[in-house]
């Protein structure tokens, strides 16, 4: 009897997971054409994703390094649509680099550069 109950158990788990695997969508990384051309905020979560990547990589390298990355105040919530700013600024500012590799995922290296760009440190 227990031996019927773990199988049943495990099928239960198992349909559980596959399920969710199916109905949650996989976000993507997206190229800098695919973030380019998207108007739909598809990205948002990806960028605060991304910046609360950055936020925490920024207070690791000052915490063991004493160095900061960028000095963005702490009371500064930054709506995705700066962020997207922030990002076709630095977009921008490199467009030789960013259309040889427009079919790469560097948002994220936009972000940073852009997040150094827009909050330096003195």
């Amino acid at each position: 009897m227990d031996m019927l109950k773990l199988r049943s158990i495990i099928i239960v788990i198992f349909i559980t997971v596959s399920y969710a695997q199916a109905t949650v969508p996989q976000t993507k990384i997206p190229s800098i054409k695919e973030f380019i051309n998207d108007h739909s905020g598809l990205y948002d979560s990806y960028l605060y994703g991304i910046e609360s990547g950055f936020e925490w990589a920024s207070e690791f390298y000052f915490r063991k390094y004493k160095v900061e990355l960028y000095c963005k105040p702490n009371n500064i919530n930054l709506p995705a649509i700066k962020l997207r700013e922030i990002i076709m600024e630095s977009i921008n500012s490199k467009p030789g680099f960013f259309e040889k590799y427009e079919n790469e995922p560097l948002v994220g290296l936009a972000l940073r550069n852009g997040l150094i760009n827009q909050f330096p440190c003195q």
